[in-house]
């Protein structure tokens, strides 16, 4: 079995820093997104999935957060039985994202406490935690699932390293927990401290259960990379 671990906005830097082995696995580096204009969730993703830049065709669209790839268009159509679990461009649960988004705004106009934003963040983790264990019991051929806990508690806290390390060992103990004939754990991109806060860092994170043979691969190289491994 295929297990893809996709944590948005996992730093390179502090998986090092908080030495973090169940995260670094065997191999492991950052990630090329230099050909994308904007370090872009939606962006990234859906081009991970379909193993080209898709950035000029999801701008156009007023709100990139509709944008769907089909499944044809992604690496699960050479699969019979996969599982994506909250994965943007692809089955990303609109309402949530929706009001994560929200709930961030009424931060900043001083409408919301950082523990009122906390709390339904980690709701919304459990969430997909428990699809993404429960889906470990049906026999899919690859899982990938979504998990944004460090991006969105990083926008708010990323400068507080305490905090943020307990985020980053909830993501590990994700990963120690599982194991597969292939496992991938990957980034869209990675975190800068601005003050408290956190932005959107230029390369992404990536790490697998075994040697890639690559030192900075870029990340539409993984959908061919993903379809190796599977052979």
């Amino acid at each position: 079995m295929i297990l893809i671990l996709a944590y948005d906005g996992l730093e390179y830097n502090y998986v090092g820093e908080f030495n973090l082995k169940g995260l670094m696995q065997k191999d492991f580096g950052k990630t090329d997104i230099s050909e994308f204009s904007e370090p872009r969730t939606m962006v990234l993703w859906s081009s991970f999935l379909a193993g080209k830049n898709l950035e000029k065709r999801i701008l156009k669209l007023k709100n990139i957060w509709k944008f769907k790839l089909k499944p044809k268009e992604t690496f699960f159509k050479h699969f019979k039985k996969w599982k994506a679990i909250d994965v943007p461009g692809l089955t990303h649960k609109e309402e949530e994202h929706e009001l994560e988004r929200k709930l961030l705004k009424m931060y900043f106009e001083e409408n919301l406490s950082i523990k009122e934003y906390d709390k339904i963040v980690f709701e919304h983790h459990k969430e997909n935690k428990e699809e993404f264990f429960k889906s470990l019991e049906e026999d899919y051929e690859i899982i990938m699932a979504y998990f944004p806990l460090a991006d969105l508690i990083g926008h708010l806290s990323f400068g507080l390293k305490s905090k943020m390390r307990l985020v980053y060992k909830e993501l590990e103990s994700i990963a120690k927990k599982v194991e597969a004939d292939f496992k991938l754990i990957i980034s869209d991109h990675g975190m800068k401290a601005v003050g408290r806060y956190g932005d959107h860092s230029n390369y992404g994170f990536w790490s697998t259960n075994k040697k890639l043979g690559t030192k900075n691969p870029k990340i539409t190289d993984f959908a061919t990379l993903i379809l190796n491994f599977s052979k």
